[in-house]
């Protein structure tokens, strides 16, 4: 990100396989190395052993989230939990855009699923049973978002429909589309487009 191709292009864009932001469900545990617990009697002898994930050390929030916004990057690409999920922080946009499939679900109150939080003596501060785990909201579709019943759903995840993104380097919008796999006549649809502004090339630091 700091190189000078990355600095003089036109948008800047960083694409990774495991999310920062995400409902789905490979999002929780935190993304860092297991802390060992040893459990005692009170004789001292060692009677069990547990690992811990602490969420403060999740090295894609402490670490790599504050380099991404140093860096003036505008998107971050993802995969990963097969399934369509965005957010925005600070400038950045976050698209989780990967589903052809077999998707691993999105855990939002509205959809009603809710990811395992291990019970204790495990944390249950370094689990979330709902929602993106680093705190941010989701955005839904612009354009045409699912819906259950009146409910306007902030994401898709569907063995059915196959979801799909596009940057047009043209004009910045960043579009989704979407189209039923199971029916070969299937249209095309468009269901979401945000725009990412250019970078003045003649304003650079």
């Amino acid at each position: 990100m700091a190189s000078p191709a990355f600095r003089n292009g036109k948008y800047r864009v960083v694409l990774m396989h495991h999310p920062i932001h995400s409902l789905g469900a490979n999002s929780s545990p935190p993304f860092t190395d297991p802390v060992r617990i040893e459990e005692r009697d009170t004789n001292g002898a060692l009677t069990g052993v547990r690992y811990e994930y602490p969420r403060a050390d999740d090295y894609r929030v402490r670490d790599l989230e504050p380099l991404l916004r140093q860096a003036g990057v505008q998107l971050v690409l993802n995969g990963h939990s097969h399934l369509w999920n965005r957010f925005f922080d600070q400038g950045v946009h976050y698209l989780e855009t990967s589903n052809v499939g077999n998707s691993f679900g999105a855990f939002h109150v509205l959809g009603g699923q809710t990811r395992p939080v291990p019970p204790p003596p495990w944390r249950a501060s370094n689990a979330t049973a709902q929602g993106d785990p680093n705190g941010l909201e989701p955005i839904a579709p612009s354009i045409a978002p699912e819906t259950d019943g009146d409910q306007v759903m902030p994401f898709i995840a569907s063995n059915r429909l196959t979801l799909f993104s596009i940057l047009d380097t043209a004009d910045g919008s960043v579009t989704s589309y979407a189209f039923d796999t199971g029916r070969r006549d299937s249209d095309v649809r468009t269901m979401d487009r945000f725009i990412l502004m250019p970078y003045d090339h003649l304003n650079l630091r």
